[in-house]
C-alpha cells in the first residue's frame, strides 16, 4: 500500500482517474472546442478564490497542472458551465483528499445552481482548513468530486448530494435542513 502525506497541504494527491481534457483549455481556449485529450488526473490543486484544478497526464506523456474542474470528463460530452460544475471556490491553501470507502462508487443526485438535479458517482472528497470560510460553522463545505452520467466532472458540497443507494436509504421529499450556525466546544464560552 502506498504512504500518503498526513499533513495539509496547497497540492496533494488524487486517486487516479482516467479521463478526458476538453482540448480548449490546452490551446488557451483559442481553438479545440469540441474535441478531447484522453489524460490521467493524479493531484489536486487548491487555491482561494479558485476553482478546483487538478494535475493530469496527457495520453502523449505532457504533464499539465492547474486544469479547472470543469475542462475534465470521463467521456466525450457537452461542456457544463463552470457555475454548475463546482459550487464554490476552494476555500484555502491547506486541504486534503480522501476517498471515503463507504461512499465509493456510490450514485448522487446532484442539485445545480441552474435547479437541474443531475446524477453521478462518487469518486472523493476535498476538505479545507486554516482559511477563511474554512473555520466558521455555517459557511464550511467539503467539495465531493463526482462524475456525472454525462461524463462531466463536478465538485458539489454535502447540502446539494442526495445519496442513492436502495438498499438503505428511503427518499420520500428533499429536506429543508439548515446548516448549523454555531460551533462546538467544551472549553470556550
Amino acid at each position: 500500500m502506498r504512504e500518503t502525506a498526513t499533513f495539509m497541504t496547497f497540492l496533494t494527491d488524487t486517486p487516479y482517474i482516467s479521463a478526458y481534457v476538453r482540448n480548449e483549455f490546452l490551446f488557451d481556449e483559442q481553438h479545440g472546442h469540441g474535441e478531447f485529450t484522453e489524460c490521467t488526473i493524479f493531484g489536486f490543486r487548491a487555491e482561494p478564490a479558485k476553482v478546483p484544478m487538478f494535475q493530469i497526464m496527457l495520453s502523449n506523456g505532457a504533464q499539465w497542472a492547474r486544469v479547472p474542474i470543469h475542462m475534465l470528463c470521463s467521456k466525450p460530452c457537452e461542456i457544463l458551465s463552470l457555475e454548475n460544475s463546482v459550487w464554490w471556490d476552494s476555500f484555502s491553501r491547506h486541504c486534503t483528499v480522501h476517498q471515503f470507502e463507504f461512499l465509493r462508487n456510490h450514485r448522487v443526485s446532484c442539485l445545480g445552481r441552474d435547479k437541474v438535479l443531475r446524477q453521478g458517482v462518487y469518486q472523493f472528497t476535498i476538505d479545507w482548513c486554516n482559511g477563511g470560510w474554512s473555520e466558521i460553522s455555517d459557511q464550511h463545505k467539503n467539495h465531493h468530486v463526482i462524475i456525472l452520467d454525462s461524463g462531466q466532472f463536478i465538485a458539489y458540497p454535502n447540502n446539494r448530494c442526495l445519496w442513492i443507494d436502495d438498499s438503505h436509504i428511503k427518499h420520500t421529499e428533499l429536506p429543508n435542513y439548515k446548516s448549523p450556525s454555531k460551533s462546538y466546544s467544551v472549553e470556550s464560552k
